[in-house]
């Protein structure tokens, strides 16, 4: 569903999966690169000079009273006669005029500066392409990690929800055992001041669940009037296509080192091309002209012209040297950005490595610990029942287990923004 096509009042229920599919079609950021990509795959096109020809068409109305120009045009309308010839005319015509059309056609033949142009050229349109496919990459890695974002924030909503119901509980509990003479009011007061205390949390906590799902509608290019119902749950996510040593999982998958590796190549192709043109470049040409006094096509006579040519720019001062040290310079720092980026995808795969190990210890303890405090809660409530604990060891127990739910919830978002940054770092979503 277009932007354009949803209405404030309308509810967006979004997977994982759609998100990223609409992200792919709609994020402005992602766009903007898919169309440098497109102008840059034309680079191969504007250098197309290098084996292509060229026509050019020239259609000039001229007056004049040069002697040589009034001469030649004369000459070229076969309009020159015996009386031209008299040194008066000849050193001081009249005004004279006529039109002079021209087509012309090069077709170069050898121009080495050019076809290693063309080579970088394409090189650069492939290394932008490359560069658009990892954007397209960091694009659905965003959208993944904001969309848990969103989820463990709502969840955490949840969970403090859980535990504000369960102090007011509390509370009303205290309240009918103090009214019974079994404790004292103080106790209920407890039981309220700790619901007071969690509902500041949640406040806090809902407000961050909305800047999450702002967030994601940003990514997405939603407008922020329209409500979102993301029907994935934390936890689903349990693996990656880039886990448990898969074999089409390597640093050869990243559409960022390729672009590194075909920028050096172009910059190699350029510091080729930079020696070349101190080399002589050849072409054929042609072209046919005709030349009227009153009008274009008119009481007039053409001509045409064939040949070949040789240009060697033999000494044009140090624009070559420079040139050539320029280009020199450029394929050093392409080189050193390739084997920089190398280095750092190779530590970005190591560092998500580990944080998807320690993501996955983190939701087994906090499952355990999840448990152990659900457990924890049901004998506090009956020792506090039974008069053998104090209120304050019942709300003790209550924050631990909402503290260990909350855990929970953060460490499933955990683990699936690992598995997620296993498969950008190894380039899986490049592909």
């Amino acid at each position: 569903m277009a932007a354009a096509q949803i209405g404030a009042g309308d509810t967006l229920q979004l997977s994982l999966e759609q998100a990223v599919a609409r992200a792919m079609e709609a994020n402005p950021s992602l766009l903007a690169v898919q169309a440098e990509a497109r102008a840059a795959a034309e680079l191969p096109r504007q250098a197309s000079q290098a084996f292509l020809p060229s026509i050019t068409v020239d259609l000039n109305a001229i007056r004049t009273n040069d002697p040589v120009a009034v001469f030649g045009l004369k000459l070229r309308q076969a309009n020159f006669t015996g009386e031209d010839l008299a040194l008066d005319a000849l050193n001081s015509p009249n005004p004279y005029g006529g039109w002079t059309t021209a087509a012309m056609i090069r077709q170069p033949l050898l121009v080495p500066e050019a076809l290693y142009g063309h080579g970088a050229a394409r090189k650069a349109s492939q290394a932008q392409a490359a560069a658009a496919r990892r954007a397209s990459g960091a694009t659905t890695f965003f959208v993944t990690r904001t969309y848990w974002d969103a989820q463990l924030a709502a969840r955490q909503v949840d969970a403090l929800d859980t535990a504000i119901a369960a102090a007011r509980a509390h509370a009303r509990q205290a309240e009918a055992m103090h009214e019974q003479g079994l404790v004292t009011g103080l106790d209920a007061r407890l039981a309220r001041l700790k619901a007071s205390e969690l509902e500041v949390r949640r406040l806090a906590a809902h407000a961050q669940a909305a800047n999450a799902l702002s967030g994601l509608r940003t990514l997405l290019a939603l407008p922020d009037s329209v409500p979102l119902v993301l029907t994935d749950s934390l936890g689903n996510t349990t693996s990656s296509s880039c886990t448990e040593g898969a074999a089409d999982c390597s640093l050869e998958s990243r559409a960022d080192l390729e672009a590194y590796r075909l920028g050096a190549e172009a910059a190699d192709l350029g510091v080729r091309s930079a020696w070349s043109s101190q080399l002589p470049a050849v072409a054929a040409f042609g072209s046919v002209g005709y030349h009227g006094q009153s009008a274009p096509w008119d009481d007039g006579s053409g001509n045409w012209m064939i040949g070949i040519g040789l240009t060697w720019p033999i000494f044009h001062g140090l624009k070559g040297v420079g040139k050539v040290r320029a280009a020199k310079a450029e394929r050093t720092a392409a080189e050193a950005r390739r084997e920089a980026a190398e280095r750092q995808a190779a530590l970005e795969v190591l560092e998500a490595e580990r944080l998807l190990d320690a993501a996955r210890e983190g939701v087994g303890v906090a499952a355990d610990a999840a448990a152990e405090a659900g457990e924890a809660v049901e004998h506090a409530r009956l020792r506090y029942r039974t008069g053998a604990a104090p209120i304050t060891e019942l709300l003790d127990v209550e924050a631990a287990a909402t503290a260990a739910r909350l855990n929970l919830v953060a460490a499933r978002r955990d683990l699936s923004v690992a598995l997620a940054a296993l498969d950008l770092a190894y380039g899986a979503y490049d592909r």
